[in-house]
């Protein structure tokens, strides 16, 4: 059962986030002047930046992340029903930061030698994190900025709460399908993670659709 607090900003997390901030710029002067930032389906570099881009800036996306996640209930006209679910939404936001933390650090490593996995750890860690929000989504209460907002959850509190359970659960399997996906290269497994990551979105739409119509139907 959720506890009823608020959704704030941990020190601690700040604390950490630059401190990842400062290692990563730490590496500039031994980084070469263009590194690696794209990859292509087949985990083949096809892009590169600056390393200033790779050093100074891609690092503060954790920090930017977190810093707007806990900000976002604060304008959210509903703003109080966070509370219901702020341990939730806390698990959540640590996921999000703890992916981009591991995604903004890959072109630093590629730079410096090292030889990634890039596509497999990608991959990996966008389905994992898929898997950790739906675990979670169906605890999210009525609001206008997280979760499944579709005119049709909007509209009606009752269609919200059905359609973060139903889609939840579906995202929890489209996550672990994409999971599967990192023992697959090139077309066939970048199909099969996109389709694991977007079947759910577009399925869990379709239901909240008829959850109101029959809503609807039945007043």
């Amino acid at each position: 059962m959720e506890t009823k607090r608020s959704v704030n900003f941990s020190w601690l997390t700040i604390i950490i986030l630059l401190a990842y901030w400062a290692v990563c710029a730490s590496f500039y002067p031994a980084l070469p002047e263009q590194v690696p930032t794209h990859w292509n389906i087949r985990g083949e570099v096809d892009g590169y930046s600056h390393k200033s881009v790779a050093a100074l800036i891609m690092p503060l996306l954790p920090l930017g992340i977190y810093l707007f996640m806990t900000f976002l209930p604060k304008i959210d006209p509903k703003k109080q029903n966070y509370r219901k679910f702020a341990p939730s939404y806390e698990k959540m936001r640590l996921a999000t930061v703890g992916v981009i933390m591991v995604v903004s650090a890959l072109p630093i490593l590629s730079a410096l030698g090292y030889h990634l996995n890039v596509e497999f750890i990608i991959k990996g860690a966008v389905s994992l994190l898929i898997i950790v929000m739906g675990n979670y989504m169906g605890k999210i209460k009525y609001n206008y900025l997280v979760g499944f907002r579709l005119p049709w959850t909007l509209a009606n509190e009752d269609v919200w709460n059905q359609t973060h359970r139903f889609g939840g659960k579906l995202m929890v399997i489209g996550g672990c399908v994409s999971l599967l996906s990192v023992f697959l290269s090139g077309t066939l497994g970048f199909v099969i993670f996109m389709l694991g990551i977007f079947l759910p979105m577009v399925l869990t739409m379709v239901y909240s659709y008829l959850a109101f119509a029959k809503f609807r139907k039945e007043q």
